[in-house]
This record gives C-alpha cells, sequence and structure tokens, in this order.
C-alpha cells in the first residue's frame, strides 16, 4: 500500500520493509583489521568483557549515569493474549475517527513522557548512586545502573585483540563514513553480510515529525557526499 497522508489530522502513514542481516563476524573483523579500521568501527559491549578484563579498564572506562525505572506489577489487565481476530473492514469515516483518535492519544503519550522524564531525573538527583527501591500499589520504583562505556582503541591500550573480537559489534553508521571516504566498497562488506529476512512494519507519524525526520536523513547524505569529495 502507497504512502497515505491524513492532512486535516496531519498524520501520514506508510509501510516500510526492514532488513535483518547475518554476518560473518571473524572474517569481517579480520577485513576491518586488514585496513586498520577495526578500532574505528566497533562497539564495545561491557558486558561480554571477562571480570578480569572489565578490573582491567575501570580506571579507563567513562562511567555512565543511571536512571530511575518503573516497575509494573504484573497483572491480568496488563497482559494482552494473541489472538486471531475476524475484524469487521473498516469504512473511511471510521478510519479517520481512528486516526483522529490516535492523534490525540499520541499528543497525550507525549506530554505524559516529558513530564515522567522529569520525574525521573528529580529522583535520581534526590537518590545520587544510592540503592533505592520504593513500592507503589502499581509496581516500585529503583535505580538501574548503566554499564560503563569504552572505546576500542582504549581497550586495546590494555587488552589484547581476542577481547575486542569477542566483546565488539559494528557501529555500520560508521562503516558507512569510511565508505563513503573510499576506504572500501559497499560492495567488499556484502561478502560477510547477507540479508537473512525482511520483516514490515506499518509506521503511524505526524506529518511535522516526517519533515524532522527528512532533513536529518538530508543533513546526513550531504555530510557523506561532502566526506567523499574531500578524499
Amino acid at each position: 500500500m502507497k504512502r497515505i497522508i491524513w492532512r486535516k489530522q496531519g498524520v501520514v502513514g506508510y509501510f516500510t520493509g526492514v532488513h535483518h542481516y547475518e554476518e560473518d563476524k571473524d572474517r569481517l573483523f579480520d577485513f576491518f583489521h586488514s585496513l586498520g579500521l577495526l578500532p574505528y568501527v566497533v562497539n564495545i559491549q561491557w558486558a561480554k568483557l571477562l571480570t578480569e578484563e572489565q578490573l582491567k579498564l575501570e580506571g579507563v572506562a567513562n562511567k555512565r549515569e543511571g536512571y530511575v525505572r518503573f516497575w509494573p506489577k504484573k497483572s491480568q489487565s496488563l497482559l494482552v493474549k494473541e489472538s486471531n481476530y475476524n475484524l469487521p473492514k473498516l469504512l473511511p469515516e471510521d478510519i479517520l475517527n481512528s486516526v483522529s483518535e490516535w492523534r490525540k492519544l499520541k499528543s497525550k503519550y507525549d506530554r505524559m513522557e516529558k513530564q515522567w522524564a522529569l520525574l525521573r531525573r528529580g529522583a535520581l538527583r534526590e537518590w545520587g548512586e544510592k540503592e533505592r527501591k520504593i513500592q507503589l500499589p502499581s509496581g516500585s520504583l529503583s535505580l538501574v545502573r548503566l554499564q560503563p562505556q569504552i572505546q576500542a582503541d582504549a581497550l586495546l591500550k590494555h587488552l589484547d585483540r581476542s577481547a575486542l573480537f569477542r566483546s565488539g559489534n559494528v557501529n555500520y553508521d560508521k562503516v558507512i563514513e569510511f565508505a563513503a571516504k573510499g576506504y572500501f566498497n559497499k560492495s567488499d562488506i556484502d561478502n560477510y553480510r547477507k540479508i537473512k529476512d525482511i520483516s514490515v512494519r506499518y509506521i503511524l507519524m505526524e506529518l511535522q515529525n516526517e519533515d524532522k525526520r527528512y532533513q536529518y536523513f538530508r543533513r546526513r547524505l550531504n555530510f557523506l557526499s561532502e566526506m567523499s569529495r574531500q578524499m
């Protein structure tokens, strides 16, 4: 189905395909290592480092501020069971009403999300780094600690390449940037990364947000184009 715009409601809807890839990590890492790019295209997952490796890196890793999370109580009213309903075909006026209702609920959700973000930051300032858990009738609040971050080049100053291979994931945004600079072709990466599935999602979005998204991708393309001209 093509892209549909409901201008009166300020909403756009369309289907989009999501590619799911399967990569040969070892060969891909060897390829980047042969070009001297491996530390610059890999993100480190702290949890995949061994305990003794984490201890070695504690002094150089960047600590991250935690956040307050709400854990709802499990309730039958919160559980959604999968069912195969025979939904009646919607009439055009029903679709318009549904889109209008979605827009109102989306606006309410965005307002409440901003309020919740402010409350979380306030609670974090009050709690500091203390372990706390507050029980509420509907659930509980507790502090979630985020794992430290470390750059791949910093890791290699203290550990060997095997630790990088085990804990690293390819950052494909960085890969695209180096391809734009002419270090390699996209087809080189395709040798180690294949599409294994394509799922389809339906997106509803406010028109103003779609425009922001478009502007972001246009700036990104201009940035990559400028990179390619500098080589």
